[in-house]
């Protein structure tokens, strides 16, 4: 890794803290826990949507923006841990608002980064069903964010043209981003675990955390 890396990777890694300390905040309230006891209703949900697609948008803001117009960024840790913890529905509306602003933002990334925000939301929702509407673990949902962003590089290089761009980008970009949105998530996930551990056990999949993420609901 060289300096510049190394940098960039830093400079990612404050944001996740101040993301962390957001979401442990919001973690403190009513709305938050009763996702967390099950207790899904209009109200909470919306509540998750605005907050995960506002830190989105707040994850574009505040990332580094190259020549091009690509942005290093944890943009998508927000919709990523919104599905996880929340379902498809908080996780594809909240993908959805920094998926639509990362796209009005422009640049040479903003189709592939866009769609890789909404689907980010999206599938961590279908993760939260899979598993029983459990909270997985926090190494599986570091592991869910490596490959989320590994699909979003592969979109970069498959709809960025001229396509030495898309890999110059790619090249920038990828181990920031990729150390960081996992770290993120997976920590955040983590916050999130102990939480429900106290508002709700059974919201836990694969209780302890050194047992498989995909246990069976209620082991």
């Amino acid at each position: 890794m060289d300096a510049a890396t190394g940098s960039l990777l830093w400079s990612m890694l404050e944001k996740v803290g101040l993301a962390f300390l957001l979401v442990y905040a919001l973690a403190q309230t009513g709305y938050f826990r009763q996702i967390l006891s099950r207790r899904l209703h209009a109200r909470n949900q919306a509540v998750l949507i605005v907050f995960f697609g506002g830190l989105a948008i707040l994850g574009t803001y505040t990332g580094a923006a190259l020549p091009s117009g690509a942005i290093i960024n944890i943009r998508d840790m927000s919709p990523m841990v919104a599905g996880l913890v929340g379902g498809p529905v908080v996780g594809l509306g909240a993908g959805l608002i920094g998926g639509i602003h990362r796209y009005t933002v422009g640049g040479l990334t903003a189709t592939p980064c866009a769609i890789t925000t909404i689907l980010a939301g999206l599938l961590g929702g279908l993760v939260y069903l899979w598993v029983g509407k459990n909270v997985i673990a926090a190494h599986w949902a570091g592991l869910y964010a490596v490959v989320m962003m590994a699909l979003e590089m592969g979109l970069i290089l498959l709809l960025v043209q001229p396509f030495s761009s898309a890999m110059a980008t790619v090249q920038i970009i990828a181990l920031p981003m990729i150390v960081a949105n996992a770290v993120g998530t997976g920590v955040i996930v983590f916050m999130v675990r102990n939480v429900a551990r106290e508002v709700n056990p059974d919201a836990l999949a694969g209780r302890p955390e050194r047992e498989g993420a995909f246990a069976s609901p209620g082991r």
